[in-house]
């Protein structure tokens, strides 16, 4: 059966030009190794995601942005630059904490 769709596939391109189609075509920039994302399953207590939720659009951002920010930060080395969103991230869960 796949080797039936192979040569369905041969045929239809040994009969049709598909320069056009080519021609058309947009190139994409080559990904950086460490812009790659990769997607996980994380199990997390309704209540927890509840506050990351909250948490998340007091920010603007969505939740899972949070949590990759929040991982990231845990991982940075003392020596590391931490991105700007990090740290006004703490500040709202420091004026968070402080209100309740």
């Amino acid at each position: 059966m796949a080797q039936d769709k192979i040569d369905d596939l041969a045929a239809y391109y040994d009969e049709h030009d598909t320069t056009a189609d080519l021609e058309r075509a947009v190139p994409q920039e080559p990904v950086i190794a460490d812009e790659v994302m990769i997607v996980t399953s994380l199990r997390l207590p309704k209540p927890v995601m509840d506050q990351v939720r909250e948490r998340a659009r007091e920010r603007g951002v969505k939740p899972t942005a949070l949590i990759r920010e929040w991982v990231e930060a845990a991982l940075a080395g003392q020596d590391a630059v931490i991105p700007i969103s990090v740290i006004m991230a703490a500040v709202t869960e420091y004026q968070h904490r402080r209100a309740s």
